[in-house]
């Protein structure tokens, strides 16, 4: 029987607490006080990573110091051929830093749950798993307990599994900073968005999804976003989503104006 904890109890590791929730699993978060959930294990063959991995600085834009403190405190409970399973964001190339550094066996998963009722309403019938294959094999025979023959499984190496989720992440953004652009060109010629974006969505390459403007924030504001785009813009110079955040920012100190003044 493989023992599991989860080590963060946010947004990530509720939901992964709910969806392994059959297994041999603790769970454990300082901010709760210490263990949430227990079933008297004293080692773990996984950890489950799920803590918060800030932007701090243009020097530190995805601050480990979280990550780090959970295998420092955990590597001593960890099985022989145990495995940190982590599922907080992280810049390309930090999974493989991290497993030579501490000497330990990392998996990358990226988490696709978010933090809105928006994100429930699909289907994420899929697991990315990155790292060296062995390891990546064991941690999908440990979710192949949990989900059916129709889970899909993807196993690469770190850097790619990491920019995967940075390229989602910034490609919802830019879904919200488009359609902001059109709602912003609609008000200038007397159309409704909410009539326009209905015809937009018709076309079947184009998903529904972050397509919604509310008109009192006409712009793109959460934890992950705001962390993630600039984090992977400063790091790798890239102008387009550098613009993006310049945009998106614009129309956030606008919409403050214009709050003030009424």
């Amino acid at each position: 029987m493989n023992k599991v904890l989860i080590a963060g109890y946010g947004t990530t590791g509720k939901n992964i607490h709910q969806e392994l929730r059959e297994l041999t699993l603790d769970v454990y978060d300082p901010k709760y006080g210490g263990y949430v959930y227990v079933k008297d294990n004293n080692t773990y063959d996984f950890v489950f990573i799920c803590v918060d991995t800030p932007y701090v600085s243009k020097e530190n834009p995805c601050d480990l110091t979280a990550i780090k403190e959970v295998i420092k405190q955990w590597k001593p409970t960890l099985e022989k051929d145990g495995i940190f399973v982590i599922k907080s964001t992280v810049l390309p190339n930090s999974s493989r830093m991290l497993s030579k550094e501490f000497d330990v066996n990392i998996v990358y998963s990226p988490e696709y749950y978010g933090s809105t009722p928006h994100c429930n309403n699909f289907t994420f019938n899929f697991t990315i798993l990155g790292g060296e294959k062995k390891h990546c094999i064991k941690v999908q025979q440990l979710l192949q307990q949990q989900y059916d023959a129709t889970h899909t499984f993807r196993i690469v190496n770190y850097e790619t599994a990491e920019l995967a989720k940075y390229m989602e992440n910034c490609f919802l953004a830019t879904k919200v900073s488009f359609c902001t652009q059109f709602f912003d060109i609609a008000n200038k010629i007397n159309v409704d968005y909410e009539d326009l974006r209905e015809l937009f969505i018709l076309d079947p390459r184009i998903s529904a999804s972050h397509t919604f403007i509310d008109r009192n924030k006409p712009y793109w504001d959460s934890h992950c976003l705001n962390k993630d785009v600039k984090a992977i813009a400063e790091k790798y110079n890239a102008e387009f989503l550098s613009s993006m955040i310049t945009f998106n920012e614009k129309h956030k100190k606008n919409q403050k104006i214009i709050c003030f003044c009424d």
